[in-house]
């Protein structure tokens, strides 16, 4: 399982796909916070290291267009290459899905932590490392803005948590995302070939997008799983409650996706003649 899994990170290494994936991520989280930047500098206070992140994973369009660079990490799940016949020779089905969902697991992981370390190195000239809340965040938060500011961040709830506790709530939450989706590409791509694959991936992203956005009310973005992946739309402390779900709650919603897509993933491999083709039917 974990020779399947690192065989699969050496072959995504080689790919300029995959630094193309983390690029974007970079790229995006970079370019949604140059707001929160300038509006730290006009007031000549520094932010903390990982405000930019938070920042970031309260940013609904922001992180749905990072999710992007994770298309194509694994947009070559499950075929990566010639020889998957061969690996299954040797190993059972069930340990080759088993390194496959590790690998997947392994490249949210690494995808966002270069998006949180690409942004704490952009705002390192202008932060600080404690683990205490900036004046610039805190005012943002509490609707205290300069004019011509063109950050957001309406949140006060989210000050209720520290901001080391706000960065791992963010990144658990845009991993669940992250790895949730992956598996749903990974089931396409068994069932449909590439293309009508990353199709249906996609559709179902925009679909999520446009809950929140439709509605336009946070209650509403429980229904949608970008919604829970957003930090901003929990309740915190039982803040808002009756309104928002809490992270536990979300978690387990991850919890229960990934379940589900493991059992039709299996299924479908149990039923796949890897004997004719390997990566599209014939």
């Amino acid at each position: 399982m974990f020779k399947i899994c690192l065989h699969q990170l050496r072959t995504a290494w080689g790919s300029g796909r995959f630094y193309l994936g983390l690029f974007l991520g970079c790229a995006i989280h970079i370019s949604g916070i140059l707001p929160l930047q300038e509006y730290a500098a006009g007031i000549g206070r520094h932010l903390g290291i990982g405000e930019g992140f938070i920042y970031f994973c309260c940013e609904r369009y922001a992180l749905s267009a990072a999710f992007l660079g994770i298309v194509f990490l694994v947009s070559d799940i499950p075929f990566s290459s010639e020889n998957e016949t061969y690996t299954l020779l040797r190993v059972s089905r069930r340990k080759w899905l088993a390194g496959k969902v590790l690998y997947l697991s392994a490249v949210c992981i690494l995808f966002y932590l270069a998006v949180f370390l690409a942004g704490a190195a952009f705002l390192s000239g202008n932060a600080f490392g404690g683990n205490f809340w900036s004046e610039p965040f805190y005012y943002l938060a509490r609707g205290m803005i300069v004019e011509d500011c063109s950050a957001y961040f309406p949140y006060p709830h989210i000050l209720l948590l520290c901001p080391a506790q706000a960065v791992l709530a963010g990144f658990a939450l845009a991993y669940g995302y992250g790895f949730v989706m992956s598996l749903f590409l990974f089931f396409c791509n068994l069932k449909l070939p590439k293309t009508l694959g990353y199709a249906a991936v996609m559709l179902v992203h925009a679909v999520f997008y446009m809950v929140p956005g439709v509605f336009q009310s946070s209650y509403y973005a429980r229904y949608s799983l970008l919604g829970q992946s957003l930090l901003m739309y929990h309740s915190v402390q039982g803040e808002y409650g009756e309104l928002l779900p809490s992270l536990r709650q979300s978690f387990m919603v991850f919890g229960g996706v990934t379940v589900v897509l493991l059992l039709f993933i299996f299924k479908s491999i149990r039923g796949y003649d890897f004997r004719i083709t390997v990566g599209t039917r014939q």
